[in-house]
């Protein structure tokens, strides 16, 4: 250890506050204080357990006992802390494990001790716990479900205003994506969306709430983004107005990235950048408590069906009767025109009888509703879909 010469004791407090002042960091500091990090961290604990006191040398006979912790891996918990400042000891110790599993590292418990020692540990936050997964089954494999939402809004320190759209697998917790949005215009979803499925491939289902860009208020509900996922194959979860637990995992990762909206950046280009190192560090290093402290990268694969070239076109059944959805988004139906969407306006839509005598429209796989012959109007219906004739025909 080396110490100026104008007093120990005036360094090692001038040291202190320096480092309380939060202006630099516990590396640049024990630089400028030619002192090692394990001194610096040393002294800063000792001072914030028994004030200016605790700056005096103490005794010199041992205090360790056999069980103690070795310096190098307090230092290197520490240290781990430090450059992760929001992870609590059991996600360090697991990455810590990881890194180096035939390293005697002490328990999860031992480490709180350590972090506590040294003032790093704040009050612990009331947990969040998602609520169930709505009424769809679990996902059995990676890219079966994805799931979509956007952030919400905040500013950059320049005021560009950020609304922040995020996709995640929802077996594996992977990040597919972290987006810097300015809005959540279908125009700034896509190309997001676009370049997920160029680089992942495509997922069997997306689920989302049902605002912008992924649903409207329309008897549709659908927006051009929904109609780009379904030409592409891909099944709709909306979760129901005012259950976000529905998409709780989702939810649950929001309120993990919510310090980046605490803490902006200079501008869009570098929040861009923060926000994939956070997806980086959240993929390929941080301890998942649902994946048994693996990293989401760890369990991720990309998808099997990949991003087609052109979309595929809608594979109707010869009994049903095809329509093409006119410009004012209105179909002909036995000599009148029923509105269905502006959305789908130039698309084929399919009319079916049901078993039950009633017609429906379905838009690919995707059901529109069913025809109110009295009102002659496009509706949508609570109870889920009875299966058109042709579909029984063809099942039996």
């Amino acid at each position: 250890m080396v110490w100026r010469e104008t007093g120990i004791m005036d360094e090692r407090l001038r040291f202190v506050v320096e480092c309380l002042s939060g202006e630099e960091t516990m590396t640049q500091l024990c630089a400028a204080f030619e002192i090692s990090r394990k001194t610096g961290y040393k002294w800063l604990g000792r001072y914030r357990e028994t004030g200016p006191e605790g700056l005096h040398d103490r005794p010199r006979a041992p205090l360790d006992h056999g069980r103690a912790t070795a310096a190098e891996l307090v230092e290197r918990i520490v240290a781990e802390k430090e450059a992760h400042p929001l992870w609590g000891p059991k996600k360090i110790m697991a990455r810590l494990k990881r890194a180096e599993p035939g390293c005697g590292w002490p328990a999860v418990s031992t480490a709180g001790e350590i972090l506590k020692r040294h003032g790093l540990v704040g009050r612990r936050r009331r947990r969040w716990r998602a609520v169930g997964n709505g009424p769809w089954p679990e996902p059995a494999a990676p890219n079966a479900v994805w799931t979509a939402d956007h952030k919400g809004w905040f500013r950059t320190r320049d005021g560009w205003r950020c609304e922040p759209l995020t996709v995640m697998d929802a077996l594996s917790r992977y990040l597919l994506g972290l987006e810097a949005t300015g809005s959540t215009a279908d125009e700034e979803a896509w190309p997001v969306f676009e370049r997920l499925f160029e680089e992942n491939g495509l997922p069997d289902r997306i689920r989302s709430d049902n605002g912008p860009p992924f649903a409207s208020a329309g008897v549709t509900g659908l927006t051009p983004l929904a109609v780009r996922f379904i030409k592409l194959g891909i099944a709709l979860e909306r979760i129901q107005p005012g259950k976000p637990q529905q998409n709780g995992r989702h939810e649950r990762f929001h309120l993990t990235m919510l310090p980046m909206a605490d803490a902006p950046q200079a501008d869009k280009a570098a929040q861009a950048r923060a926000f994939e190192d956070f997806r980086r560090s959240y993929n390929e290093e941080r301890p998942h408590e649902a994946l048994g402290m693996d990293a989401p990268a760890q369990h991720y694969r990309p998808s099997t069906r990949p991003m087609p070239k052109t979309a595929p076109e809608p594979d109707y059944p010869t009994e049903a009767a095809v329509r093409g959805v006119r410009q004012n988004g209105a179909v002909k139906w036995r000599g009148t025109e029923i509105y269905v969407s502006a959305t789908l306006a130039g698309e084929p839509i399919a009319i079916e009888e049901t078993e039950d005598g009633e017609w429906t429209m379905r838009f690919h796989t995707h059901p529109l509703g069913f025809i109110d012959e009295k009102h002659m109007k496009l509706v949508r219906r609570s109870a889920a879909p009875r299966r058109p004739l042709g579909a029984a025909a063809t099942a039996s």
